[in-house]
């Protein structure tokens, strides 16, 4: 339990000397805490004036200040009349042994350390009101008797031996604060020299972040352009599937046509003939109608994500080139199963679907497969929808399956292709829906897993 101090401290008055406002605030506040009467001086010549014109109980006073400094403060008060016993404390920063044997000289009663510790000034400026000492004349000749922490000392020894032992003492205490001085002067190096490296950190991060904002803005750009030439690859493959579904339609309607003409030369025509025909000629009509609003909404951007079933998505993309599937002899196996549904741009997942099947058909062609075959099979696994697309003509070769989502890769013949379908197609399912595309071979042929 701290030593309580404020007892009986009301009816003394300390001076402090310090030309330090703030340290001189901060001791203030300590003594007027303890219940002191404190007044306080800027330098020696204004302590002087105080002094004189009042009657201190205690000076407590720096040593290093501009006019005076402490000691001379200290030399003066002892030449002042009635003021030789009035008590002071000189505070010192143990920087030179030579502070102990001045404040000897000048007359000074007790030096305390600074940064000083609390408890002990205050246990130093009770004891000096209290007219308390440390030191006092022994019952023996040449005796010192010494209380310290509750116990008294008897000692024997000369005014040399003593000062001696003083000086070794304070000199020990100089050398451990220079040390800590050190100490902390390297600390403060230390610290500065972080502080640097923190900041050329901080602006090398800063300037790293900027180059990867700028380098994600042209990747996103490149995106950008990869997919304007995917879709303008797609709209070329369209075409041709726009011819094979008209192919048939047209060639049909060219014949009812021609057969108008040869009823009416052989007198077969009515009227029940004609509506028929119309009836029929009409209905491919339509159908080609129809044709060119799929086509058209197939390559209408999708504005948001949205919720959307695959198996209709699926069916869509199956009509749009069932036509190219017919001509080329290509049989189209269809399993759906029961899956839940997925949230992305159907548009651009049915273009998935649609760059994986013309693919496959290009190969057909290429490898003369005599009976090409595609299966489609639509399936749930933990929770995720899971599309397959399987051919059998004959798979991807070792070397290259791992390649062929690079941008620009290709296998095909110069101007037949363009290398970026399977590029973005990965770049849609994986970046826009959160799934994966991912390749392989079977025992037939190669199959095109999308998992979302």
């Amino acid at each position: 339990m701290d030593t309580d101090y404020t007892a009986g401290a009301g009816r003394h008055h300390i001076l402090i000397v310090d030309d330090s406002p703030t340290q001189a605030k901060l001791l203030e506040q300590m003594l007027a805490e303890q219940g002191y009467r404190v007044l306080t001086a800027r330098n020696g010549s204004d302590a002087l004036e105080v002094i004189r014109s009042g009657s201190p109980d205690l000076v407590i006073s720096d040593i290093l200040m501009p006019e005076m400094d402490g000691f001379e403060l200290c030399r003066r008060v002892r030449q002042l009349p009635g003021k030789a016993r009035l008590p002071i404390i000189l505070l010192t920063h143990l920087n030179d042994p030579a502070d102990v044997l001045h404040s000897l000289e000048v007359g000074a009663d007790y030096f305390v350390s600074k940064p000083y510790s609390r408890k002990l000034l205050l246990s130093r400026i009770r004891a000096v009101l209290e007219g308390e000492r440390l030191c006092r004349q022994g019952d023996v000749e040449g005796e010192v008797s010494v209380g310290y922490r509750g116990r008294q000392y008897h000692v024997h020894a000369d005014c040399a031996h003593t000062l001696e032992l003083l000086l070794a003492t304070y000199e020990m205490a100089a050398e451990k604060n220079q040390e800590l001085l050190g100490a902390q002067a390297l600390l403060s190096n230390l610290n500065r020299e972080l502080e640097q490296r923190v900041l050329e950190r901080t602006a090398a991060l800063t300037q790293e972040t900027a180059e990867r904002l700028q380098a994600l803005e042209e990747l996103r750009k490149k995106d950008e352009v990869l997919m304007q030439q995917s879709r303008q690859a797609a709209m070329g493959e369209m075409i041709g599937n726009i011819a094979h579904q008209w192919r048939q339609p047209l060639n049909a309607v060219g014949l009812l046509v021609q057969d108008l003409t040869l009823s009416y030369e052989y007198g077969n025509f009515s009227r029940e003939y004609l509506e028929s025909s119309t009836g029929k000629i009409m209905q491919m009509v339509r159908h080609m109608s129809q044709t060119i609003d799929d086509f058209r909404n197939f390559f209408t951007p999708d504005k948001e994500k949205t919720e959307f079933q695959l198996e209709k998505v699926l069916r869509r993309t199956l009509a749009l080139i069932d036509g190219s599937l017919n001509d080329k002899g290509i049989t189209i196996e269809l399993q759906a199963g029961e899956v839940p549904a997925v949230v992305g741009h159907p548009n651009e997942f049915s273009q998935v679907l649609l760059n994986i099947m013309n693919n496959a058909m290009d190969v057909f062609g290429e490898r003369k497969i005599r009976t090409p075959r595609l299966k489609v099979t639509l399936s749930s696994h933990q929770g995720r929808a899971v599309v397959t697309i399987t051919d059998n003509a004959g798979g991807i070769s070792d070397d290259i399956i791992g390649r062929i989502f690079e941008p620009y890769f290709t296998t095909k013949e110069q101007g037949k292709g363009t290398g970026i379908g399977l590029f973005m197609a990965k770049n849609i399912v994986e970046k826009s829906m959160n799934g994966s595309l991912t390749v392989c071979n079977t025992g037939e042929g190669a199959e095109f897993r999308i998992e979302v």
